[in-house]
């Protein structure tokens, strides 16, 4: 659930500057805004994978990384997204049992 509303957050953000970062950077634009967009998009499509975590891990490290470079402009908007990534690597525990009942509890 982290990792869709890390891509909805994302989205929206990007949705948000888009107008203002065209008339700036023009077809650059879709680099900087579409960047975060594609690594939570990532994040999401291999949340099923046993990868998920590490996956999450370097995407919320790869915004991050990208809303500290973009800092002085847009790249602090993206900051909630790295740090909902952050929080959804953090909560993905690899021995919590999933909603099927695919992984045993261990104690």
């Amino acid at each position: 659930m982290l990792r869709w509303s890390a891509l909805g957050l994302a989205a929206l953000i990007a949705a948000w500057l888009a107008a203002e970062v065209w008339r700036d950077a023009g077809a650059f634009a879709f680099l900087l805004l579409g960047l975060p967009v594609v690594v939570c998009l990532v994040a999401v499509l291999t949340s099923r994978s046993r990868y998920a975590r590490w996956v999450t891990w370097a995407a919320a490290a790869v915004v991050l990384g990208w809303s500290l470079v973009l800092g002085l402009g847009i790249g602090l908007f993206f900051l909630p997204v790295a740090f909902v990534l952050a929080a959804a690597a953090a909560r993905d525990d690899p021995d919590r049992q999933g909603p099927a009942g695919s992984r045993p509890l261990r104690r």
